[in-house]
């Protein structure tokens, strides 16, 4: 059996497999797939968000897996120590690490971002690029700022929107510069990831500031699951995860202004922490999952009820038979869940809004 391997100066040749390093792919990877191919060396990841949370903990188990990984966020200081502990996890001392502080929900920034990225990438750009940048401000709708709407959208959606376009270009209609330097792995399709939420699948009262930015990205992944079909070599696959509750800093940020009645409703979500949502993202986009859940049979559940025409993972018919039940359950779940916000706003409804 031959093992294709791609050399950074663009060749490559056929390695039978006990010519091949210890730790290297046992299988051959000279034709593209849609599977996530973590382990092929001198991949270079771009992580944004990737200084706390969900983004920092995709970043140290890319890390654990042996990935060149360049993370994004707008504070140094954060980024600074967030890049150590990654740099800790190395699999293998040629690895790279770096970070880029930068403003994603200014266009311009994301085209500095994978600029700059490319250059420090021997100028290639980056193989696979992964969108965790973004906050929740879980606030009633009426009691929600005008301008919070905006910023809440700019920083989930738009600050993916804008690495998505400045990517792809780069990607798909490459400067001179960029196609006179091939990637070592110039063979496998790139992938795009983004971060939305199970909320996009089912909004609940509190999240009406938050939901609708993660219910445009779902949108825009499954827009581009289709457009880029038009560019099918080597291709670029679309991916997109759906978290549940992460604990962590952000999560005790966003509980000191959400209001008891959202609280209430998500008791029984449980929550995971980052690194568990991370080894569950990461599991589902090696087995080559579009459309990921981390939470188990709840987020399984979830998405199932709102796919629509959105390409379901494998061939299909897991996803579509927990649809068909989901159909009849969510009825039920529906009506449960307005009955407890109208009991709740009949008891607090002159409490005061500290009290809903």
């Amino acid at each position: 059996m031959c093992i294709r391997l791609y050399l950074a100066n663009g060749q490559n040749e056929c390695l039978s497999q006990k010519q091949l390093p210890s730790g290297w792919p046992s299988r051959s990877i000279s034709h593209p797939s849609k599977y996530l191919e973590l382990t092929h060396p001198g991949q270079t990841i771009l992580i944004t968000g990737g200084s706390q949370g969900m983004g920092k903990s995709v970043a140290q188990q890319l890390a654990r897996k042996g990935a060149n990984v360049m993370i994004a966020a707008r504070t140094t200081k954060k980024l600074e120590a967030a890049l150590e502990d990654i740099k800790a996890c190395a699999k293998r001392p040629s690895q790279r690490f770096h970070y880029i502080s930068a403003d994603l929900t200014n266009p311009t920034e994301a085209v500095r971002l994978i600029s700059e990225t490319t250059e420090w990438n021997n100028d290639i750009p980056p193989d696979i690029v992964w969108c965790c940048a973004g906050s929740s401000c879980p606030t009633l709708f009426i009691d929600t700022p005008v301008e919070r709407l905006k910023e809440q959208m700019d920083s989930n959606y738009f600050s993916s929107a804008y690495v998505a376009h400045a990517v792809l270009r780069s990607w798909l209609k490459p400067s001179s510069a960029e196609k006179q330097a091939p990637s070592p792995s110039s063979d496998l399709p790139r992938h795009i990831i983004f971060t939305s939420s199970v909320v996009a699948f089912y909004p609940i009262v509190g999240y009406s500031p938050y939901s609708p930015s993660k219910s445009a990205i779902r949108t825009l992944s499954d827009t581009l699951s289709q457009e880029l079909h038009l560019y099918p070599s080597p291709g670029v696959k679309v991916h997109t995860v759906f978290p549940a509750t992460i604990f962590g800093e952000a999560f005790d940020e966003e509980n000191r202004v959400k209001p008891n009645i959202t609280k209430k409703l998500e008791e029984e979500d449980g929550g995971q922490t980052a690194d568990q949502v991370a080894e569950a993202s990461l599991k589902g986009l090696e087995k080559g999952d579009e459309l990921i859940t981390t939470n188990g049979l709840l987020g399984m559940a979830m998405k199932g009820g709102m796919l629509g025409a959105s390409r379901r993972n494998g061939w299909g018919v897991v996803d579509t038979l927990v649809a068909w039940v989901v159909a009849i359950v969510i009825v039920v779940v529906r009506r449960d869940m307005d009955g407890k916000v109208k009991k709740w706003g009949g008891v607090y409804r002159d409490g005061g809004m500290d009290r809903i």
